[in-house]
This record gives structure tokens, sequence and C-alpha cells, in this order.
């Protein structure tokens, strides 16, 4: 089974750029055979402003399971800020992204192309952006690394690129490389890979691929994510933002899997409880 690549690209533009959307119903039946795993996600960051980027990057501990193109991952301790903390859960499926608060019974929805969202209302207020320089570079790595008790395939995609923004008395332009580094393993009854569907959270290519300025560059890393096959169990991704008004900044993220085992999965794990009501978002563009 062949997943797509969502994390590629310019993550520290897109981490901070989201939109409310409306709830989706789940569909899924009330117990299914799933599968059951450990997750945990820590990010560092350096450079200009990693004082400040500190406090809001992820470093959380959570505990996951997927049925079908359904997951749920709940933070058993750590946060990811602004959107979750723990005792919070987060849902996944086609349609988006839904952070559930069940300490104040609200739950904060977020369309798979929110970063399309501020950008668009950025260039209705006359921002121009341009996109250049682009390169991209994939590379099978030798060896076989065992995790979680499962042979993987080591895979590296760098990508690089120069986005310009001018308007709303702006001129800047910012240069970035991101180095996304996956190991991928084929598990039995994982229909998706979370870990590539968890980093949705941080924006990608593949999100803001609807605007005309991102086409090019999400054709090509489309092209070349169709080459990984079945479930990351480790996504490693490093990136470099250089801009000449805040400096260069650098992302580095691990995230992997473990205690990976088949179970079965009760349906109301990935609904919202009905007396729940919409909170309100975090980021400026929310509802």
């Amino acid at each position: 089974m062949i997943h797509r690549v969502v994390r590629t690209g310019s993550s520290i533009f897109a981490t901070f750029l989201a939109a409310a959307m409306p709830l989706a119903p789940a569909t899924v039946a009330a117990q299914q055979s799933g599968v059951e795993f450990d997750v945990k996600t820590v990010m560092s960051v350096s450079g200009a402003m990693s004082g400040m980027l500190g406090a809001m990057t992820p470093g959380y501990s959570g505990r996951g399971v997927a049925v079908g193109k359904h997951l749920r991952i709940d933070i058993v301790d750590g946060a990811m800020p602004p959107l979750a903390d723990k005792g919070d859960y987060m849902l996944f499926d086609s349609t988006g992204i839904t952070v559930v608060h069940p300490s104040t019974k609200e739950f904060v929805a977020i369309p798979l192309d929110f970063p399309n969202k501020m950008l668009e209302q950025m260039q209705a207020m006359g921002m121009t952006i341009s996109l250049g320089d682009m390169s991209l570079k994939f590379d099978t790595l030798p060896g076989i690394d065992t995790i979680a008790g499962y042979p993987t395939r080591h895979y590296k995609q760098t990508v690089g690129y120069t986005i310009t923004m001018d308007g709303m008395g702006v001129s800047q332009q910012m240069k970035s490389q991101a180095t996304n580094e996956y190991w991928m393993a084929t598990i039995p009854g994982l229909g998706l890979s979370p870990l590539q569907q968890a980093s949705q959270l941080g924006g990608g290519n593949q999100s803001m691929s609807a605007l005309p300025q991102f086409k090019e560059l999400a054709a090509k890393t489309d092209s070349v994510s169709r080459r990984l096959t079945g479930s990351a169990l480790r996504v490693r991704v490093t990136t470099s933002s250089d801009a000449a008004a805040a400096g260069n900044v650098g992302l580095d993220m691990t995230s992997e899997m473990s205690n990976v085992k088949r179970a079965t999965v009760a349906g109301s794990l990935f609904v919202v409880p009905s007396d729940y009501v919409r909170g309100a978002s975090p980021f400026p563009s929310g509802n």
C-alpha cells in the first residue's frame, strides 16, 4: 500500500497558519480490527528566535489507535502548543484534523489545507507571493534498520526553495531547505501512516498545493513520494529557513512509533462526544 508524504517544505512558514472548519461526522463501525501503538515526538529549535519558538514547539508522548483511514492520538505527556495539551486527543481522517479537549468539553477542527487560508487572506490584502530556486532530491539509503520489531527501509528527501513576499508594507525573502527522512515498514492491519498524517499539523507543500505558486513544487514532491511504500515508523524532519529580517531558524523534529500491535478498536474512539461544543481556535484566522 502506498502512502503519500505530507510533510515537506517550509515547516516554519506553515506551522502557525490555521483555520477552522465544520466537524465531519465519523463513519467507523462499533468494533473493528485495527492497530494500536505508542508515539513520541521531540523537536528542537536553533538560531534566531529560538527562545520564542522553542516554547511553541511540540514535544509529547502519546498513545494511538488506527482503523482504516481513521487515526486517533491521545497526548499522555507533554503538549503540542498551541493546539493540544496533556489529556487532549487528536482525530485525523480524510477531511481534516480535530483537536478535542475533554477537560473543557470542546473541540477545534482544522482543514487539511489550512496554510492556504492565511495565504489567500494575505493575497486578498495585496500581498504578492512568489516561489523560486526550487530543488528536489530523493535517496534510498542502504541497509535495513529494525524499529518496533519491524524491518524498515530508510529514505531521504531534500526540498529547497526561496519564497518572496511583497506588500502590506513588507518586502521579505526567505530561503528554506527541508530534509525529510522516513523509515518505512509494512505493518499488517495498518492502512495508513500515522506519523505522516500527524505531521499535517505542521503544514507542508501538499496542504498549500492549491496555490499556483506551490503547484510545481507539490507536483514534484508528489511524484517522489509515490516511491514510499508502507507506514513510517520513524520520521525525522530537519529544516533551515533564512530570512533577512529574522535571521536563520533551524528545526529538528523526530517522531517514532513503538509497541505496535493488532487490536480490536471501538468506533466511538473516533467520534467527538455529542455534548462537546466548538472551541475558539488558537490561531488568528480561526473561528
